[in-house]
């Protein structure tokens, strides 16, 4: 039994490891903190988490194990000479040493070290190894023991689908656990299990909806570059406007087709002349396309932004952006060389660009799915008991209504596109 000086506040520790798994964001987050209030609390030499990972059980957070223990521990798989690891009849790996029993469920209640719900505790492990039957406690590494963990406890950590990982607690003196607290630590370890089960599935809905949003944002941004595409090929049929006119308004649009246009600018550069003639911007970072005519170099087009931007394919742009610059300078180079007498047939929908109408499919599906998400978070608002002095909710409403409508307008782009308009 634990002595006076060591009896434990179960109440107060339940409490600050559920507070733990409520607040935290992530697993490591949740494990940190549970670890260092077990420690606290127990004032045990170390503590550990086993999780699954792959086919093994290894160490997701410990403390206070030594990094001999961790290396020589770290994998419960038992392995051939070759290094391949070893299976049992069912093709499942088999774990070693008793933690690869408890994680198994390998256990007998019959024995004193192990309990019901499949926890192992011993109180002096010199004693277990020279008292027990080998037979009942099977082929263990002894590395706990070799290092002087006399007090040692595992626990198997549950949920709804089984075992999930295992709690380590040990320490260098003996009777340090009493079968309350191991009954008391095995409803903790099923309430972390649930908890972290939770977790991980939270973060993965989390990462699924990144993911969707990176998609939706790329693909807007290609609606967007497709737009301005088709905008410059209507801009090249009109044969009532100048070249002049022509590559000012080309200039103009190239902005609106990059992913930050309020703090885009773009410069073409012909024959000495530029394009917007009303560029007043000092382009910083810029990247820069050739504007040429049967091989001579007439000029550029660059395109910067007015504010530092993070580094992405080349400087501040993605390859799409570049990919669209180098595609629009192509298209001005047959442009000038047309209007110097050259013929150019080559329409713009012949490169790469253009999507085809599976890719718009899936688009405009993405676009539905966001517009339904914010429909339902819309529905939470009630504008009329919106108070006057709410100004932050009153502008995520407003930005809300906003992304509606612009997503609104561009299921209807796709759908133009679909059918050819």
């Amino acid at each position: 039994m634990l002595g006076t000086e060591r009896e434990v506040d179960h109440k107060t520790l339940a409490i600050d490891i559920l507070q733990s798994l409520n607040r935290a964001s992530s697993r490591m987050d949740a494990i940190r903190e549970i670890l260092m209030h077990l420690k606290r609390h127990l004032k045990v030499s170390a503590t550990a988490i086993r999780l699954q990972e792959g086919q093994d059980y290894p160490y997701f957070v410990f403390d206070g194990f030594s990094d001999m223990h961790i290396e020589m521990e770290n994998s419960l798989c038992g392995r051939d000479s070759e290094g391949n690891i070893l299976v049992d009849e069912s093709g499942e790996p088999l774990l070693e040493c008793m933690c690869g029993k408890v994680l198994r469920g390998n256990t007998s209640p019959d024995q004193p070290f192990f309990t019901e719900y499949g926890s192992f505790w011993s109180n002096n492990t010199d004693n277990l190894l020279a008292d027990s039957d080998p037979a009942a406690l099977g082929e263990t590494r002894d590395v706990c023991n070799a290092q002087g963990y006399l007090s040692v406890a595992l626990l198997p950590l549950k949920n709804k689908d089984g075992t999930i990982g295992l709690l380590q607690l040990n320490d260098m003196e003996p009777n340090r656990f009493s079968e309350d607290l191991i009954w008391f630590l095995e409803g903790i370890g099923e309430s972390i299990g649930i908890a972290l089960a939770h977790l991980e599935e939270e973060n993965r809905r989390k990462e699924v909806e990144v993911e969707r949003r990176r998609l939706l944002y790329q693909y807007r941004l290609r609606i967007s570059q497709l737009d301005t595409l088709y905008r410059i090929s209507k801009i090249h049929e009109n044969k009532d406007i100048s070249l002049d006119e022509t590559l000012n308004m080309i200039a103009t649009l190239i902005p609106g087709a990059l992913q930050h246009p309020d703090i885009a600018v773009a410069l073409l550069t012909v024959e000495d002349r530029k394009y917007p003639t009303d560029q007043k911007v000092e382009l910083g970072y810029r990247y820069s396309a050739i504007i040429q005519s049967y091989g001579v170099v007439l000029g550029t087009l660059a395109i910067s932004y007015t504010e530092q931007m993070p580094k992405e394919f080349k400087g501040p742009f993605l390859e799409e952006e570049i990919q669209l610059v180098n595609l629009i300078a192509e298209t001005v180079s047959r442009i000038v060389e047309q209007s110097k007498g050259g013929d150019w047939n080559r329409s713009i929908d012949q490169y790469a660009l253009v999507m085809d109408k599976d890719e718009i499919s899936h688009i405009m599906k993405l676009v539905v799915e966001d517009t339904a998400i914010g429909e339902m978070d819309r529905e939470e608002y009630d504008i009329n008991d919106v108070p006057t002095d709410t100004s932050q909710t009153m502008d995520s409403y407003i930005k809300l209504s906003h992304t509606l409508e612009v997503n609104r307008d561009l299921i209807q782009k796709l759908k133009n596109l679909l059918s050819g308009e």
